[in-house]
């Protein structure tokens, strides 16, 4: 199975990444943006993995839960990657308390490996920008504004299965943060 370690977005995050992925397609963001229900802030992508594998990991993701408490994070701008210039993504920069989810990318990484990178939550794949002016008068806008914040209780083991109309998402296994 295709699978990714990650947060999936509540409602609330959801709701301002629609808005703000309207706001992209009226100045004329082409591509293919990440539909409300597959929102999520991927912390490793592990790409394909066994059902053996699936479990190990479940059972490395429930020992590293352990040792958190539920935190807050915050999309805090919106970014292009690489850059304005030469936009590929459209992400969200994710903004967190105490550096709490950089700290569980890295013992994710450490415990179980795949593709990290820095906390974000991707919003559009760019095809192409019909006014690039706009396009960064936009970022601008949403360049240092805490847009939304959520709650972070757990972490998901997402399956992928690619279907005609894009990705769909699973939770194969989720690790809710300790109470204590």
């Amino acid at each position: 199975m295709r699978a990714f370690i990650g947060i999936l977005a509540p409602e609330k995050v959801k709701a301002a990444a629609t808005s703000i992925a309207n706001e992209l397609n009226e100045i004329g963001v082409i591509g293919k943006y990440v539909e409300a229900e597959n929102l999520h802030v991927n912390l490793s992508f592990l790409d394909e993995i066994s059902e053996e594998d699936a479990q190990e990991f479940a059972a490395k993701l429930d020992l590293i839960a352990k040792g958190y408490k539920k935190f807050s994070a915050t999309l805090s701008a919106v970014k292009a990657i690489p850059n304005e210039r030469f936009a590929r993504v459209v992400a969200f920069a994710v903004e967190q308390e105490n550096d709490l989810l950089n700290s569980l990318s890295k013992d994710i990484q450490k415990a179980i490996g795949g593709d990290v990178k820095p906390p974000h939550m991707t919003l559009c794949r760019v095809k192409e920008l019909k006014d690039k002016r706009k396009f960064i008068e936009l970022l601008e806008k949403y360049q240092s504004k805490s847009i939304v914040s959520f709650e972070v209780s757990s972490v998901q083991l997402i399956k992928s299965e690619l279907g005609r109309n894009g990705p769909v998402y699973s939770v194969v296994h989720e690790c809710v943060f300790s109470e204590e």
